[in-house]
């Protein structure tokens, strides 16, 4: 439940309150002239401009460079109607993407002002993820605006440092369909908040390409690039990840669809097949988690982003496509572009871009915070 600990008051220091006013939502700790009181992990706070205007509130983070994330411009109270206005409103966009569908990201952090909070629904059950204290004391009013405002009965809370939690009748395995495929996942076994769905409006574009072809998944987690293939006719899917858990649901989804002939399953790394392939693909598609967590794995994650696209490419029979994608936000589109352009050069392979994407759009990007821009989907055509 909320603290009863009085609304801390933090003070910017002269000029650094620019970029804070223009829309961006975090407040750097070396941006702060003063605070007080000191705020306990999570508790509120005011943040003010060095002449004393408000500009926002926000909760505090004890650790790290950030110091606030801001949710209101608003001196408002995170009360159960606070909850209920946020969450109907980030609905309303949902429902307006995918009509009668009941899966989605339905709260994406700062784009939803709710920043660092992930919310996820999958039909009857709702993924909840987020690292911040404040989440947690008012999980409460959080559960309640969800269950109010939809037909999800079940949510399960996953916080950093903590032990997952359910909050309702815990759900063994959730199924659910995505347009005309069918899925399925228990939440006690996945990554993250089930399926990465930034994906999900980029998965049709493996389609087109996929009568008759030989096509490799790489980094297939559950395997829905290669459902897609299959729908769109491809003969022959390599599914590929160095998870057990996740090539089990993989293994599970291409049974439910009626697709599992066609699949074969490798657990190991893509470069590890990409590099003993005996065999070329038509379509191969590399989807990893991020290489980039911060601004120093830069150079690393090029170097892995170059080394894995070139073997890429040098697996694919002329005329074929590669689709690749990054989710760090450290590399840039001009940065993903310079390595695509690498690879190609030591691959000895021409390549053309077909199609240049990013996340799907229940992931919104706030054009103030680039932050919220994180996600690169290329598709190439090979010669």
């Amino acid at each position: 439940m909320p603290s009863d600990h009085p609304i801390s008051a933090a003070t910017m220091k002269p000029g650094e309150d620019r970029r804070v006013l223009r829309g961006h939502r975090w407040v750097y700790r070396n941006e702060i002239h003063a605070i007080t009181p000191v705020p306990p992990d999570g508790g509120l706070v005011d943040i003010y401009s060095a002449e004393k205007r408000f500009i926002g509130r926000g909760y505090y983070q004890q650790s790290g460079g950030i110091a606030a994330r801001i949710f209101s411009s608003h001196q408002e109270t995170p009360d159960r109607s606070f909850w209920e206005k946020r969450l109907r409103r980030a609905l309303a966009l949902r429902e307006t993407l995918y009509p009668g569908e009941a899966v989605y990201r339905w709260i994406f952090g700062e784009s939803d002002q709710l920043p660092g909070l992930i919310v996820d629904r999958y039909g009857n059950m709702a993924v909840a993820e987020f690292e911040s204290p404040f989440y947690r004391q008012h999980l409460e009013h959080l559960v309640e605006a969800i269950r109010s405002l939809s037909p999800v009965c079940s949510v399960y809370v996953r916080q950093r440092n903590h032990t997952p939690e359910w909050y309702g009748p815990p759900v063994e395995r959730v199924t659910f369909s995505i347009g005309n495929l069918q899925g399925s996942f228990q939440p006690e076994r996945t990554q993250k908040t089930g399926l990465f769905l930034d994906q999900r409006s980029n998965w049709p574009l493996i389609r087109p390409f996929s009568a008759g072809a030989a096509v490799l998944d790489g980094h297939c987690y559950h395997g829905w690039w290669g459902l897609h293939a299959a729908l769109g006719g491809a003969v022959t899917i390599t599914a590929c990840d160095t998870s057990s858990a996740a090539l089990e649901q993989a293994r599970e989804n291409a049974r439910l669809n009626g697709v599992e002939d066609r699949f074969q399953f490798e657990e190991c790394p893509v470069e590890t097949l990409l590099a003993n392939a005996s065999r070329q693909f038509d379509v191969i598609v590399l989807d990893p988690p991020a290489l980039a967590k911060n601004r120093t794995h830069v150079k690393p994650a090029m170097n892995r982003y170059i080394e894995i696209n070139t073997l890429a490419l040098r697996n694919l029979r002329p005329d074929g496509i590669l689709i690749t994608a990054s989710c760090s936000h450290f590399v840039d589109d001009p940065l993903f572009e310079e390595i695509l352009k690498r690879a190609a050069y030591k691959a000895r392979r021409r390549v053309s871009v077909l199609a240049w994407r990013g996340a799907s759009p229940d992931h919104p990007v706030l054009l103030a915070i680039p932050e919220t821009s994180y996600l690169k989907c290329v598709m190439l055509r090979v010669e």
